[in-house]
């Protein structure tokens, strides 16, 4: 995905977005869009009403069950080794009706809220769905197995494949909804604007082969590893129901092909190891997303530009038979000329600069005899030349 407009994506539900899409409503209407007298006469009693009396009943049960077995021990009906075992199954019942109980009350309030406010995704399993609208209708019931074992039992809707069974014995099989989240590339939109530059938000400083400084943020491919932190980061925050969505919500895969990225287990993209493929698919498009939205920046180093200011003034200098120290950072040798001057030849190009003629001016030293170096008074005449020369 080398962009991203959430409108057009919207405007491009597939046939089988329509479908769910279609199903959604259909629970919508029939949970939401009841008038007054509707809920005044109603057909058929509340499910959550239904479904709490099913987790009364199979309490008693677990009760009666360890009532009985306590009784067939006093009576020498049932060995030591075996009421324990027993007692052991009943016991290990009684907490997971517990959280049987309270994952299904809190999925489904999550499920219809989502579902009420457009918030679902189409990333969703639809197996997944189809369970949370049986428990929605009563169609899904919580029963005791011939082994004592509790377990959700009854018939769910795929809305793509059509009806299924339904036997969930953990609580943590219960389906969660997934809901729809922002695209993680647009949340990772500003980390391409940051590649390549230093804390103070300027690029990289960067050194030429001739040795000249300059600022770059470099080309993409030097980012390698900030990207692939970048989006591990944001894809470990996102979580699988965040992949599913930005499967599903961002890129439009169908059902069955996020279905099978999201098993596809240990997956290597031939450079990086992956969790499942659908982190790497998600991947894949952060990159590419990035890459479309990265923007390199290169500009020259302040220490350059002032070297170049520098070398101006030495070349006006020159051509006024002026010698000045160039500031270029370039190495210099310098030879005799055969004219009586000094030819100077850039040691890393091999270019020979125009030959100067450089006057033996007593501007160099302060007092002749004792030679010493006033830097700052030649300086001022030197700069007064210039001035002179250049008009």
């Amino acid at each position: 995905m080398q962009d991203y407009n959430p409108k057009e994506v919207a405007k491009k539900d597939s046939p089988e977005q329509q479908i769910i899409r279609d199903t959604r409503n259909t629970e919508f209407e029939r949970q939401f869009k009841r008038t007054s007298e509707e809920k005044l006469n109603q057909d058929k009693p509340n499910p959550f009403g239904i479904f709490d009396a099913e987790v009364r009943s199979v309490a008693r049960s677990i009760v009666e069950r360890a009532s009985d077995l306590t009784n067939k021990k006093r009576k020498g009906e049932v060995a030591n080794e075996e009421y324990a075992a027993q007692m052991a199954t009943v016991q290990s019942m009684v907490g997971n009706l517990k959280n049987i109980k309270n994952t299904v009350s809190a999925n489904l309030a999550a499920y219809n809220n989502a579902l009420k406010n457009g918030l679902l995704s189409y990333g969703m399993d639809q197996f997944d769905e189809g369970v949370l609208i049986g428990l929605n209708k009563g169609e899904i019931n919580l029963d005791l197995d011939s082994k004592g074992r509790i377990k959700l039992t009854g018939k769910g809707r795929n809305a793509l494949k059509g009806d299924f069974d339904v036997n969930i014995f953990d609580a943590v099989n219960i389906p969660a909804p997934i809901k729809k989240i922002p695209p993680i590339n647009l949340v990772l939109g500003p980390a391409a604007k940051k590649l390549g530059l230093d804390k103070n938000g300027q690029p990289k400083m960067k050194v030429d082969k001739n040795g000249r400084k300059y600022l770059d943020t470099g080309e993409y491919k030097e980012h390698k590893l900030e990207i692939l932190g970048a989006a591990q980061k944001a894809i470990t925050a996102a979580g699988p129901g965040g992949v599913r969505s930005y499967l599903g919500d961002h890129m439009n895969l169908s059902s069955e092909e996020i279905k099978n990225l999201m098993e596809s287990l240990n997956f290597n993209d031939g450079e990086h190891e992956w969790e499942n493929a659908g982190n790497a698919k998600v991947f894949q498009s952060l990159n590419e997303y990035l890459e479309n939205k990265y923007q390199r920046q290169r500009k020259p180093h302040p220490d350059t530009l002032a070297a170049n200011v520098s070398n101006q003034a030495s070349e006006i200098a020159a051509g006024k038979n002026v010698r000045l120290k160039s500031d270029d950072i370039r190495p210099f040798v310098t030879q005799t000329n055969p004219q009586g001057g000094i030819q100077a030849t850039d040691a890393v190009q091999g270019n020979t600069v125009q030959p100067q003629i450089v006057p033996q001016s007593p501007l160099s030293f302060k007092d002749k005899s004792k030679k010493k170096w006033d830097k700052k008074a030649n300086d001022k005449k030197v700069m007064d030349l210039i001035k002179k020369y250049s008009k």
